[in-house]
């Protein structure tokens, strides 16, 4: 890596270091909407937005060429605890819990909201029974480092150990909770009522607005708001208006900060040079449309974090290699920029997506094939592959796709990017992917440009309003309902099809409540929910006069059916095949009384549960096809809900960022031997360390399932030992690998790089391992960040390569 870029990251890994940071937002906001009390909600958001641009705090990092920062908007939480305050406290909140438990037998934890509320992303999780935070960046508006809360939770858990009134879940949500930063209860009441809701898990048309220039945008909008008679139309374009105003407003503050940044004695004349240039472009961008390399990336840059600093999070770049290249070409073909000059510019893009209180999940996509299908991969696509590997940090999260089209230099990168230890890139199916959404009903020219939205999630860029989240479906939880309802003789279960028609049906149920679920939550956003900056960056809302989050939007909204932990529920399923149907060793009763304690009393049939099931990843037929009926069940009758959908989509989405580790906290033990509590198999992957016949094996248990319905997103994990691809034999060996599971409809995979012994003495030794990134669910991390529980799953997974 470059000086310039290694300096750039460890400022910017210094700062992460600095410890908790609080926020402006509510206070911007709030000071804003106590003035504007009479006028419409739409009106007020974009006023409150604009309000946040003029005070936010404009910070420069050194060393960086792109200017536009989050530091300014949340400065370092001065009020620290000392241990023995933390450790009071967290006594004293599970004193609390536990009495509030023991005067109230019907409570469990959940935070019932008003009816009506528009619930953000954030109140849909952080609300439920379980725990929330089980690593750092989702660590929000907390008062203590995350390495402290996760301290006190060890340290309750080592104090209430046997008490039979807590479980180890309740009390890391319940601490969780407590360390939560002060802010004016006033702020955050008006901040909740209007109520702010921001574009979150989608990709704004950067590209649209390098092409045109804010200036054209805006002139586009006032002569739209001066020929329009309809009042609604006139007050979304002069919401419009106001955002555009902002951020232009904004833009040329920040060329004035940079201005007196390089007037500072304290800098050199080659740093003064560089602000001044960063200056003029930043004066050039806030209105104009850009016209060199340099100012493309500067402006998309610019916009982005403009997204974050309102509270947006899961914000895509989209495919940045492919409107980002025209500039790119042009610059080198007429030598104005040379090939290291624009890495260095991607580099600093790279690393300031990593700055503190960047939200999760940043993504981009690169690679694929372009909207009249044609190979998209240039040499634009190899810079931010090269530049992952250089970089060496968790995000952007990068999407990789990939088809016959590309050239063989496609996988190459790929493999020595993933073999720098980043964990980048996953690599996503077209094949797939594009027949799929052609399926949803997209044109092809839109289900080719189709990009990964956070972590995994399929969308068309630039042209969709938030992804719609519901409940998301625990496929080993709908067993343990089955065995309530046969035990309270609601169905009757004579042979296995019994069995898993009743457990069919209960997924019907789950995917039924998610629909209800998505109708209701529709219902409550409705002429009440805006974000008019986001709105000017999605394709349609200006044509229709309409905000994203009330219909405007070229594209419909894509609400997201959850589902994950295939590996157990496909071991469980088989082990009730087989030892009570097929083999009769066990019966039901047997079962239901042996999971309902926890395999207390029932260790030998445990131990037969978990060493005799066939397990899901290693190519065996019997436990492959039971999978295979699951996921087909699923994702076609999530497809179906189409029937009946007069806009918006429902799309099945195999993923669970960590609900494997957050809904297995609260679930019972499964038929596969799994205790109670314990986590489920991760998204799309087998049980931990059951798959045990090799990676060709793994891989073609995953092949062999239907993928014809899959719409949403999909996510399988893949752990390989670093050695492994030290010489080249092992090189090729993982390409053809990758390839042969590609070109046989493998939907997507990522692979991460991992010694074993170096995560084990990262749990032990954190502060010599704080570059240590490991693969989560769809997204990377450092595995230092990460929650004890979510850390010994991760070691857990079967690693590829050893010996």
């Amino acid at each position: 890596m470059e000086e310039r870029l290694k300096a750039l990251k460890q400022q910017i890994q210094q700062r992460n270091d600095m410890g908790v940071r609080s926020t402006y937002l509510y206070k911007y906001i709030a000071d804003s909407l106590r003035t504007t009390e009479n006028e419409p909600v739409q009106i007020r958001r974009a006023k409150a937005f604009a309000n946040i641009l003029e005070e936010v705090k404009l910070e420069v990092l050194p060393y960086e060429l792109i200017a536009g920062s989050m530091l300014g908007m949340c400065p370092v939480y001065e009020e620290r605890m000392t241990e023995e305050e933390q450790e009071k406290k967290s006594v004293q909140t599970i004193e609390n819990y536990r009495k509030e438990k023991a005067e109230n037998k019907n409570l469990d934890g959940s935070i019932v909201f008003e009816e009506g509320h528009a619930k953000s992303f954030e109140d849909d999780f952080t609300s439920k029974k379980s725990r929330w935070s089980l690593m750092s960046r989702v660590h929000h508006d907390a008062s203590i480092e995350f390495k402290d809360l996760q301290k006190q939770i060890a340290l309750m858990e080592e104090r209430y150990a046997g008490c039979e009134d807590l479980e180890p879940y309740e009390i890391g949500r319940e601490l969780e909770r407590a360390f939560k930063i002060p802010y004016a209860a006033e702020d955050k009441k008006l901040y909740n009522e209007l109520p702010w809701f921001v574009g979150n898990h989608l990709n704004l048309n950067y590209g649209r607005a390098l092409q045109k220039g804010l200036l054209q945008m805006k002139d586009e909008i006032i002569s739209r708001l001066g020929s329009s008679s309809d009042p609604e139309k006139s007050e979304y374009y002069e919401a419009a208006r106001i955002a555009v105003d902002a951020v232009i407003r904004f833009i040329k503050r920040y060329a004035d900060e940079l201005d007196l940044h390089s007037q500072n004695t304290n800098v050199t004349e080659e740093r003064s040079r560089e602000l001044k240039r960063m200056a003029d472009i930043c004066r050039k961008i806030s209105e104009k449309p850009v016209k060199s390399f340099y100012e493309a990336v500067q402006l998309t840059w610019m916009l982005h974090i403009i997204a974050n600093i309102q509270g947006g999070s899961a914000l895509s770049f989209g495919r940045l290699d492919q409107y980002l290249y025209p500039y790119f070409k042009k610059d080198t073909e007429e030598g104005r920029i040379t090939y290291s000059e624009a890495k260095e510019l991607v580099g600093c893009l790279w690393l300031k997506v990593n700055e503190p209180k960047m939200r999760t999940v940043q993504s981009v996509t690169l690679g694929g094939i372009t909207p009249d299908g044609k190979d998209a991969a240039n040499e634009l696509t190899r810079i931010c592959l090269q530049t992952a590997k250089d970089a060496g940090m968790p995000y952007p999260n990068v999407g990789l796709r990939v088809n016959r089209l590309n050239p063989d230099w496609i996988y190459e990168e790929a493999l020595e990017t993933i073999k720098a230890g980043c964990g980048q890139p996953m690599l996503l199916n077209d094949e797939i992917w594009i027949t799929n959404m052609k399926k949803l009903g997209y044109p092809e020219d839109q289900a080719n440009d189709y990009y990964n939205m956070g972590c995994v999630e399929i969308m068309i860029p630039g042209k969709q309003p938030n992804w719609g989240v519901t409940e998301a479906i625990a496929f080993p939880v709908l067993i343990e309902e089955v065995m309530r309802k046969w035990g309270a003789g609601e169905v009757k279960i004579r042979t296995f099809e019994d069995f898993m028609d009743a457990y069919l049906q209960e997924m019907n149920i789950a995917i039924e409540a998610d629909r209800q679920e998505a109708l209701q939550k529709k219902a409550n956003m409705t002429d009440r929910c805006y974000d008019p900056f986001s709105s000017v960056l999605i394709d349609g809302c200006l044509e229709h006069g309409k905000d994203m989050l009330q219909g405007g939007s070229e594209c419909p909204v894509h609400w997201s059916v959850y589902a994950y932990g295939i590996g157990t529920a496909a071991d469980s399923l088989c082990a009730v095949k087989k030892f009570v149907f097929d083999d009769q060793k066990v019966t039901l009763e047997q079962m239901k009384d042996a999971l309902e304690a926890d395999f207390e009393g029932y260790e030998e049939l445990r131990a037969m549960l978990d060493r005799m099931t066939p397990a899901y990843g290693n190519g065996l037929e019997e436990v492959d096809s039971i999978a295979d009926r699951v996921l087909t069940h699923f994702s076609k009758s999530v497809f179906e809900l189409n029937h009946n959908s007069e806009k918006d989509k429902y799309v099945s989405t195999l993923f669970g960022y960590f609900f494997h580790i957050y809904h297995g906290e609260i679930a019972g033990a499964t038929p596969n031997g799994r205790h109670k509590g314990e986590p489920f198999s991760d998204s799309m992957g087998p049980g931990q360390g059951k798959d045990v016949k090799g990676p060709t094996r793994l891989l073609h248990s995953v092949i062999r399932l239907n993928d014809d319905y899959i719409t949403g997103g999909y996510a399988l994990n893949y752990k390989l030992n670093p050695a492994f691809l030290n010489e080249e034999k092992g090189r090729q060996a993982a390409i053809s690998l990758l390839k042969t599971y590609i070109e046989n409809r493998g939907p997507q995979i990522q692979v991460y790089t991992t010694n074993l012994d170096d995560i084990k003495d990262a749990q032990i030794h954190p502060e010599k391992h704080r570059d240590l990134i490991v693969r989560v669910g769809g997204y990377c991390e450092f595995f230092v960040n990460l929650d004890r529980v979510l850390q010994n799953e991760i070691i857990a997974r079967t690693m590829y390569g050893e010996g």
